[in-house]
């Protein structure tokens, strides 16, 4: 710092940004030590309001446990004091089921028991009937013999004989019919129940627990501490009358052991001589506050760094402003020629819709200079057509107010030059937004040229159809008259010779043997030529499928195919067909027979399935096989001229060929002609 204001000790703003500087750093400084402080109390006093909380909850749910208790303790005692349960002995079997039935599913005491007038144990669910234990010594019994009271008397703690465990009591009086004392009811009340209770809480930053009779003795507490229990509590106070009807109160006091403090809140239990004690040591009350403290000081550090980074930057910009504004500038003017230099049209408009930039290729393109269309909208530059479409992409944008950058799309416009003259463009939408003010800019391209190429490549592909069409109709027809010439003539002519063998064959004398086989020999090569011709004669065009239609074809090819390879035919072909000899049973015919020697040489398969019907409005024909497959996408297999050739013919129709196909899995083609006949 010194040595920026050695380097810059005539300039006033320096000195101003310097002391600036100082100013703000010491206030970050104080206001963080005065912020880091509060965060400790407000710390410090949630710690205490949590633990004054925590007593208050512990109390109440204490309360509700032992009420459980009182109230299964009072059932029982109200049935052995009605008119049935005065008539039953103490020691009986129903006065053991009755204490079992109150006992079943509470968890809070371990045993109930009822004793006689003398203080021994006649029933309990722990030992069964008359176990032969006097407990006429304990205070829960002798504090019940004399007196009329029915409320449930709480003891002091025990130390339980059977197994050592420390228990309490809730005992209330049993009377006869005369009102004479008849025995004590009690249950016991382990005082580990109440330790797993609070083991069970999570209980975070090292609060403790303890429960306090009242003699001012622990009971339980969290974390455990055996060699306390029945040991008294210092600083806890005494339980006032557990039959009080004003609301008890928490207590919070602050204690100092081993020179740390610790703060303690103590609420009596309702109802009962208990007292609940929550306590946290200040250290562990404030273990979140370094955690707090330190993001607080890492933060202020890094504000104080940035102020004086800050700083220290305004000082280098105004010994750099200057250098900077001709660097940009500079840069402004490299922008400027590569917009100027790029082969598509750039053109763009403020949020008014109006020009402020035309590059040369626009001026070119639209036949206008920059200076002409400045400041003017850019609609009217697009065909009529083409404006709604450019309002729409633009004009939406710029009412919604986002200040972001975005892309807005593209589309294919149809632009005007300035002599009227209509040409499509590819146009690229794009918005900025910069110095407080947005921005569309629209990239044009020029697609005359490519819109006649694609139309060119169009009407090729028409013509190419077309001829496609011609072609197979041309090859159909020159098939079909081979066909019936050879079926006709040559066939008639091959017949007239066997008949004429035959009369030869009549007419040799029976003693030339010889010639008789050799006759015979020549009538098997003549039958042989009679079924090539008649197989050629249905492979170049079946006249079956002129003469009987499409479904007697069908049954033909199939059953010479399954004759031929040895491979099942199933088929379900319906009755209904197209008009004998037309495109639609051409098509059909020659993609089964296409696929049916595709099985034959690619397939390896034992059944072939045929479904040929007729839908509402379609002629459908579907082969299937399971045979070995073929993966449709494999990059290193192209489809074969025979699925070109099915297709091609299927789509001449207006139909729709579809293949599937997986390795392991078969192949299925399915074919749809639309109907032209009903």
């Amino acid at each position: 710092m010194s040595g920026l204001l050695r380097m810059f000790r005539m300039e006033p703003p320096v000195r101003a940004v310097i002391l600036l500087t100082t100013l703000m750093v010491s206030a970050l400084v104080g206001g963080t030590a005065f912020l880091l402080y509060d965060l400790r109390q407000r710390e410090l006093e949630y710690a205490r309001a949590e633990i004054e909380s925590l007593s208050r909850v512990l109390a109440e749910q204490t309360s509700r446990t032992l009420d459980g208790v009182s109230l299964s303790l009072r059932g029982a005692q109200e049935r052995l004091s009605d008119a049935i349960g005065q008539r039953l002995e103490l020691d009986s079997f129903p006065v053991q089921a009755l204490l079992k039935a109150r006992a079943e599913g509470l968890p809070q005491y371990s045993s109930m028991f009822v004793l006689d007038a003398t203080g021994e144990v006649m029933n309990s669910t722990l030992f069964g009937r008359r176990p032969g234990i006097s407990v006429a010594d304990q205070d829960y019994f002798s504090s019940l013999v004399e007196g009329s009271s029915r409320k449930v008397f709480v003891s002091q703690l025990y130390r339980r004989r059977v197994d050592g465990q420390w228990t309490f009591y809730l005992s209330t009086r049993l009377v006869d019919g005369a009102g004479h004392f008849r025995g004590v009811m009690a249950v016991a009340v382990l005082a580990d129940y109440f330790e797993s209770f609070y083991r069970r809480l999570d209980l975070r930053f090292g609060k403790q627990i303890q429960l306090v009779d009242a003699r001012g003795h622990l009971v339980a507490s969290f974390p455990s501490r055996i060699e306390g229990i029945d040991q008294p509590v210092g600083s806890a106070p005494l339980p006032g009358d557990p039959g009080q009807q004003k609301a008890p109160e928490s207590r919070l006091v602050t204690e100092t052991a081993s020179g740390t403090e610790r703060f303690v809140a103590y609420h009596a239990v309702p109802q009962y001589p208990f007292v609940i004690g929550v306590s946290v040591d200040q250290d562990a009350a404030l273990v979140a506050w370094p955690m707090a403290a330190r993001p607080i000081l890492f933060g202020a550090g890094a504000v104080a760094a940035l102020i004086l980074a800050a700083a220290g930057g305004m000082i280098w910009s105004m010994r750099r402003r200057a250098t900077m504004a001709r660097a940009l500038q500079a840069s402004d003017e490299r922008l400027r020629q590569m917009v100027e230099t790029v082969m598509d049209a750039i053109v763009t408009v403020d949020e008014d819709l109006l020009i402020v930039l035309f590059n040369k290729a626009a001026e070119q393109m639209f036949g206008v200079t920059a200076a002409e269309v400045a400041g003017k909208p850019f609609a009217p530059m697009l065909a009529s057509s083409a404006q709604g479409a450019y309002h729409a992409m633009v004009g939406r944008r710029r009412r919604s107010g986002e200040r972001e950058r975005a892309k807005l799309g593209r589309a294919e416009l149809l632009a005007r030059s300035a002599d009227a003259r209509e040409f499509p463009v590819d146009a690229t939408f794009s918005e900025t937004y910069s110095q407080g003010r947005r921005f569309f800019t629209v990239v044009l391209r020029d697609l005359t040229e490519r819109k006649n190429i694609e139309t060119h490549l169009r009407e090729t592909n028409r013509q190419l159809q077309e001829l496609s069409t011609s072609l197979q109709q041309v090859r159909e027809e020159e098939r079909a008259s081979i066909a019936r010439e050879m079926h006709d003539e040559l066939g008639q002519l091959l017949t007239g010779i066997r008949l004429e063998l035959s009369w030869l064959g009549s007419k040799m004398p029976a003693d030339r043997a010889d010639l008789q086989d050799k006759l015979n020999v020549v009538k098997g090569q003549l039958n042989q030529t009679i079924s090539s011709v008649r197989r050629i004669t249905y492979e170049l065009r079946p006249l079956i499928l002129d003469d009987l239609g499409l479904h007697a074809a069908i049954s033909w090819l199939t059953d010479d195919f399954s004759k031929r390879t040895g491979v099942e035919v199933v088929s379900d072909v319906c009755e209904s067909e197209p008009e004998h000899g037309s495109a639609e049973a051409t098509t059909l015919f020659r993609v089964l027979q296409e696929s049916l020697t595709n099985v034959t040489k690619y397939a390896k398969a034992t059944t072939v399935w045929v479904d040929y019907r007729r839908t509402n409005r379609d002629w459908c024909l579907t082969v299937r096989d399971d045979g070995v497959g073929f993966a449709l996408g494999d990059p290193n297999k192209k489809a074969g001229f025979g699925l070109v050739g099915m297709r091609e013919r299927v789509r001449l129709l207006q139909g729709s060929f579809t293949i599937e196909s997986a390795p392991g899995e078969g192949t299925v083609i399915d074919v749809a002609i639309p109907a032209t006949n009903s």
